[in-house]
């Protein structure tokens, strides 16, 4: 399994936009093949104000849907003036234990 992980830090005044525009998103991630999930957190630390998190079965999955016209047409829809006054910073794992599988390590 393979975790990236988008910490953005958004604006005060550009929150509830964000939230609505990840609310209505388009959903075409959900369907590309090795997707498992997705996740808009809220951290309660440190200096993001969203997190957002998307899980797939291997790195080679992600790889393939950021190449894939989903992926492209997704990020079309971003909210352009938002992003242009938020502070990405991204980070990418690979699962090595998830409570949530078998009990022994993953690999």
């Amino acid at each position: 399994m393979f975790v990236f992980i988008s910490h953005l830090t958004v604006p005060p005044e550009d929150h509830g936009e964000l939230e609505r525009h990840f609310r209505e998103r388009s959903g075409l991630v959900d369907r590309f093949p090795g997707f498992l999930y997705l996740q808009l957190l809220a951290p309660q630390s440190g200096t993001a104000t969203h997190t957002f998190l998307t899980a797939w079965e291997s790195r080679d999955a992600f790889r393939r849907y950021m190449q894939s016209q989903e992926h492209s047409l997704s990020h079309s829809r971003e909210p352009g003036e938002i992003m242009g006054r938020t502070q990405v910073r991204h980070e990418a794992y690979e699962v090595m234990l998830d409570s949530r599988r078998a009990p022994e390590w993953i690999r």
